[in-house]
């Protein structure tokens, strides 16, 4: 009896399992939300990962700063319009965790789910596998030549691997470098322009052609970089470079285009319209402008505000501090213009072909491409012309026909020097960089610097100090003092 009630029982409970198997089959399917999916699609990646670099190397709404501006205050581009602890190169430290937790993060990845071969299906979706990794791999190496090129060596090769390496080693700056080269190489070589364009991109909306030339322009910006040190791997990846093909016109320029509206508007435009303006363009930029007759000057900045107090173009003073500073009107100096730098749809220049007309120059000049020099130049400042929309010929000739703008075949790093500087405007990073390589233009230290020279790095962030402290020192033994006047590899000469 008791085994009949037994078994009763058990085919009771089987049944009703059986049912409650029927009735939830499907189940999990209908409880995914779709508007909360359970893997993030590549495109979302990368559009997440450009806008976070592009805050951490140009600023945000919450930090303008970003790694650029202190460039381009080093570099006499921009001033505080009260002065400050960056002006006087009282500030030392800089943090650049931001670019491994969110930015680097992201397209390592895109990487991976396009490699993974139980998620490159889905990964598909958003454009071929190859060419998502090949623009990860080029936005990689963008973002790691400017984190390199503000601290030296970083942590490179144990980054990204999240609890296998939590405190990452430093990588030396010429391992970076060489490795940035190959990276470029190779991700050029995977593009497959036929192959069909990729979403999420707001640099070139996902046009691979485009990709694929402006990972050319990059590797010869990055081998340039090693004019002083490594003049023969310069030589080699500049030749093979513009052998491959790298931007051949304006239209070929990398911008970052922002929207109407916040978050996603230009950080100069909250700063300057719907919060307390803090800069104003350096005197240094805006008398060698002036002295040249420059037709940028009235694309790069705006007349001060207040006519009485001088009117017309004044550059901010460089180098002032709080003091000193806060005695100058904010009116009686010229801000950022506010028709091509201040409005919220306003560009960030990633790359331009400005810029690879000046690498060419330089290139010729050394004997490491065919072609004229001085022709590259004036195509160089012409293509900045353009680039901020100075159209008519004969304005663009009567400049370049002026002495101190003509190619100086006797001097020509000057030359080249103080045009691409001019050029880099609102590209801290770069300004800065090549002021660093080329010494040009001659610059002053800092009217009340506290240091006795313009800054050569940044120092690394505290938290590396206290919580990655046995690879910081590892890195300052091998490097140098964590300071603003260590030299980083490429700049030693």
């Amino acid at each position: 009896m008791k085994n009949n009630i037994n078994k009763s029982l058990i085919m009771l409970a089987t049944g009703f399992l059986l049912l409650l198997s029927a009735c939830t089959e499907g189940f999990e399917d209908l409880n995914i939300d779709p508007n909360q999916p359970l893997e993030v699609p590549t495109s979302s990646l990368l559009t997440g990962a450009q806008r976070e670099l592009v805050a951490n190397i140009f600023g945000n709404h919450s930090q303008l700063d970003g790694i650029g501006l202190p460039g381009m205050i080093y570099a006499q581009q921009m001033a505080s319009l009260r002065g400050g602890a960056t002006d006087t190169y009282a500030t030392v430290e800089a943090d650049f965790s931001a670019f491994y937790t969110s930015g680097l993060r992201d397209l390592e990845e895109i990487i991976l789910l396009n490699t993974n071969p139980e998620t490159m299906v889905n990964a598909a979706l958003s454009g071929p596998n190859q060419n998502q990794i090949a623009v990860a791999r080029i936005l990689k190496a963008w973002a790691y030549q400017n984190i390199t090129d503000v601290w030296g060596d970083i942590p490179y090769e144990e980054a990204l691997q999240g609890n296998n390496f939590p405190l990452p080693a430093y990588t030396t700056q010429e391992f970076i470098y060489m490795d940035l080269l190959k990276e470029l190489s190779e991700a050029a070589e995977m593009i497959d322009i036929a192959g069909g364009g990729i979403a999420g991109d707001i640099i070139f909306d996902g046009n691979m052609d485009k990709w694929y030339r402006f990972a050319n322009s990059l590797r010869m910006r990055v081998a340039l970089r090693l004019s002083n040190v490594a003049p023969e791997v310069a030589e080699n990846h500049i030749s093979e470079a513009f052998t491959a093909g790298p931007m051949v016109s304006v239209d070929d320029n990398a911008y970052y285009k922002f929207l109407e509206s916040q978050p996603n508007n230009n950080p100069w435009f909250f700063r300057f319209e719907l919060s307390v303006p803090n800069y104003g363009v350096g005197s240094t930029l805006v008398d060698m402008l002036k002295s040249l007759n420059d037709p940028r000057l009235e694309k790069y900045a705006d007349v001060a505000f207040n006519q009485d107090l001088g009117g017309g173009y004044i550059g901010q003073p460089v180098g002032l501090d709080v003091a000193s500073g806060s005695a100058i009107s904010d009116f009686a100096v010229s801000w950022p213009n506010a028709e091509n730098i201040l409005q919220p749809t306003s560009t960030f220049t990633i790359m331009s072909y400005a810029e690879v007309n000046f690498i060419l120059a330089e290139a010729a000049e050394r004997g490491w491409i065919s072609g004229n020099a001085s022709d590259y130049y004036n195509s160089a400042i012409s293509a900045s012309m353009e680039q901020w929309g100075i159209s008519d010929p004969s304005a663009i000739e009567s400049y370049l026909s002026q002495g101190d703008v003509r190619y100086d075949s006797t001097d020509p790093f000057k030359s080249i020097g103080n045009q691409k500087w001019i050029s880099l405007y609102m590209q801290g990073v770069q300004s800065w960089s090549e002021w660093r390589r080329l010494q040009y233009p001659e610059l002053d230290v800092a009217k009340d610097a506290v240091i006795e020279a313009i800054p050569r790095r940044r120092g690394y962030p505290p938290s590396e100090i206290n919580l990655n402290k046995s690879n910081y020192e590892e890195a300052l033994a091998r490097q140098g003092s964590d300071d603003l006047l260590t030299r980083v590899w490429w700049d030693r000469q």
